[in-house]
């Protein structure tokens, strides 16, 4: 716990400019931390676009498969509408941790990570999360694969963003010449031995580490059923993971955050046509799926 509460105080701590650094004179990271994030949300999501994109596809595939396996003749499971956005907030769908970058948030703790392995385990206890057609008699499977071929054989969950998200998403010409920055690189040179040497783990490639599985949506607690003990540990070892992640970068994090503060409004201003645009579609797909049943008949 005192860990936890260290990071947070850190995160909202001012930082003073480095030298000859055209930056503010003072930046609060914490701040800076949440523009990043609202800008990712406007880009990639927010809850309430992702759910409704899920909404719209379900309707659109499993409605489509079903309607062509009936037409065909073959029996078909109908694929209950399960949402892996309901554990998730805005708060859960900001930059994260999981991009193996010096910008990777220094308060997540996993929480991403954890959310997802909950999100299988109410797909798995629906039934959709490894036959969503259900069991398939092998007389149906050419039948099942015609019908599911018009969406490339993927189910609903598997969703297109609207057009830009791709090549908004990586934030092109914003974070990538900072995190090359020598100032940046240097800062981050002492990363794997202050992992090894403060937490005894060794290092390779930061994404990796942080999300080998250390917990199964098979234990996690849904249905009321309270945390094993292997949910149990597995989340200590994801906090513990996490929090020494964030204390041997936070020198870089620091740096990169107070070099990314001046820049992310003229990045918006050069990119304003495109973020209105994805904003917008992202919008019209909430509108579309406003009135639609999370079932069909």
């Amino acid at each position: 716990m005192r860990k936890k509460w260290a990071l947070m105080a850190i995160a909202s701590l001012f930082v003073s400019p480095a030298p000859g650094l055209a930056a503010p004179e003072r930046v609060d990271t914490a701040d800076t931390a949440a523009r990043l994030d609202r800008l990712e949300l406007r880009i990639t999501g927010d809850r309430a676009g992702l759910r409704a994109s899920e909404l719209l596809s379900y309707h659109r595939v499993a409605g489509g498969v079903v309607a062509c396996m009936r037409a065909a003749g073959r029996p078909i499971r109908t694929p209950p509408f399960v949402s892996r956005y309901d554990g998730f907030t805005d708060a859960d769908l900001g930059f994260g941790a999981g991009r193996g970058s010096v910008f990777d948030s220094i308060t997540d703790r996993g929480r991403r990570a954890i959310l997802n392995e909950l999100a299988a385990a109410r797909a798995a206890r629906a039934g959709t999360l490894q036959e969503p057609w259900g069991p398939v008699r092998p007389a149906d499977v050419a039948a099942l694969n015609r019908c599911t071929a018009p969406y490339q054989h993927r189910t609903y969950p598997d969703f297109e963003p609207p057009d830009g998200v791709y090549r908004l998403s990586g934030l092109p010409g914003l974070l990538g010449p900072i995190e090359r920055d020598p100032a940046v690189v240097a800062a981050m040179k002492p990363y794997r031995a202050c992992m090894k040497v403060r937490f005894g783990y060794d290092v390779t490639e930061r994404t990796d580490f942080l999300y080998t599985p250390r917990i199964s949506y098979r234990d996690a607690p849904v249905d009321g059923r309270p945390p094993n003990a292997a949910w149990t540990r597995g989340i200590r070892q994801i906090h513990a993971a996490f929090d020494a992640d964030a204390s041997c970068r936070l020198p870089a994090y620091r740096l990169a955050m107070r070099m990314l503060a001046p820049r992310i409004g003229p990045w918006k201003r050069q990119h304003r046509e495109e973020l209105d645009t994805v904003r917008a579609a992202w919008k019209q797909r909430v509108a579309e799926a406003h009135d639609l049943p999370q079932s069909i008949p």
